[in-house]
């Protein structure tokens, strides 16, 4: 440690015989501070003096207690050391619009680990975007505000007016156009610091999101798309465990909503949930077949009932996966809420739930690998 600092997300805070750094109950500690023992010691930890230098300047305080001092604040996650500074990769524009994360990202930086690494590792992240309706479009906003360097976005649909309770990438004036030109538009206006790609395309097999996963080289994958009904959640747990991509994925059905993820070799996939679902409602494999096999349009007009989605429900989602891709990016695994299980939420009671979720050994998709 050349520059003691403490972290400019913490405030001090002088009170009568005492110094309180940080606020909140998670953030802060009080240090007894009779005849004011330690305030020019925590006044002198402004990142401008060297440990010799604060010696000199705490003169009422052996050089044993000036150390065990910085060394109990720095293992408390309060001090940095202002002589590391980042690295040439980081643009002016770049520092600046995530100044706001790298405060953030100072209560977790360590030894190891710099606020400033933690903003390159979701630079250098590739996320594939299936879907930019009303979850999607908010994924795309929130993923962008964290400063994920690449997203690839795929939809085949267009703007239309019954989109903009929720779809936050559009506006009237884009009424009919694709979503993906309109969403590129707002995108490169928002953040022309990452790299934004869109693909306009219709999904009809898993072999088509294999090839995006290995034509865009992601990372991660996050799965919004709802059409094919009944297909699409299939298909892309195959291409995800097929190429071994990590994939997060939500819905919205009306005031209800879900969220799990598929860590290939590790989690449940997607047809162990099925399974899990099959010992509950037997019946649903005759229901999900029935679907898949609907061909009278009158049928399907039944069967397809409008979108209920309201925009905070997608928003909640967007916000949500965006937290978990972030968590998965600087731990794997060990932090993801959704890890082995499955998310769901009453939007109207805000009753939440966790649901553990089983690995199959004869999941025909998942077990052999």
């Amino acid at each position: 440690m050349k520059l003691p600092k403490i972290k400019s997300i913490h405030s001090v805070l002088f009170l009568k015989d005492k110094i309180r750094i940080g606020m909140g109950t998670d953030y802060s500690i009080e240090i007894e501070n009779p005849d004011e023992k330690y305030t020019k010691l925590i006044k002198s930890l402004d990142g401008r003096n060297t440990i010799e230098e604060i010696t000199e300047k705490c003169v009422t305080l052996s050089k044993g207690e000036i150390l065990e001092s910085i060394d109990t604040l720095c293992d408390l996650g309060y001090i940095e050391d202002n002589s590391i500074k980042p690295e040439l990769d980081f643009s002016d524009a770049e520092l600046q619009r995530y100044s706001v994360n790298l405060n953030f990202f100072s209560t977790l930086d360590t030894d190891v680990i710099s606020k400033y690494e933690y903003q390159r590792q979701l630079i250098k992240t590739h996320v594939l975007i299936l879907g930019i309706g009303g979850i999607g479009s908010n994924i795309c906003l929130s993923l962008t505000e964290l400063g994920i360097g690449k997203i690839t976005a795929v939809d085949f649909d267009v703007v239309e007016y019954s989109n903009l309770n929720r779809q936050v990438l559009y506006n009237t004036e884009q009424l009919g156009r694709r979503k993906t030109d309109a969403a590129k538009d707002f995108m490169n206006k928002f953040n022309p610091e990452i790299e934004f790609d869109t693909i306009h395309m219709e999904i009809s097999s898993s072999d088509d999101i294999e090839k995006l996963i290995f034509e865009s080289n992601c990372d991660i994958v996050v799965n919004v798309a709802d059409y094919p009904t009944g297909y699409i959640d299939f298909w892309v747990n195959e291409a995800c465990v097929r190429s071994n991509t990590p994939c997060f994925s939500a819905l919205v059905g009306k005031k209800n909503g879900r969220i799990y993820s598929i860590v290939p070799n590790k989690s449940a996939c997607f047809y162990c949930q099925y399974l899990d679902d099959l010992k509950i409602r037997p019946d649903y494999e005759e229901e999900l077949e029935t679907v898949r096999n609907i061909r009278n349009k009158d049928e399907l007009d039944l069967f397809r009932t409008p979108n209920g989605a309201l925009g905070p429900a997608c928003l909640f989602h967007g916000y949500f996966i965006a937290y978990e891709i972030m968590r998965y990016i600087f731990w794997g695994t060990d932090k993801l809420l959704t890890y082995n299980k499955r998310f769901s939420i009453d939007f109207m009671s805000f009753q939440q739930e966790f649901t553990e979720l089983n690995k199959y050994s004869e999941c025909p998709v998942c077990s052999e690998r």
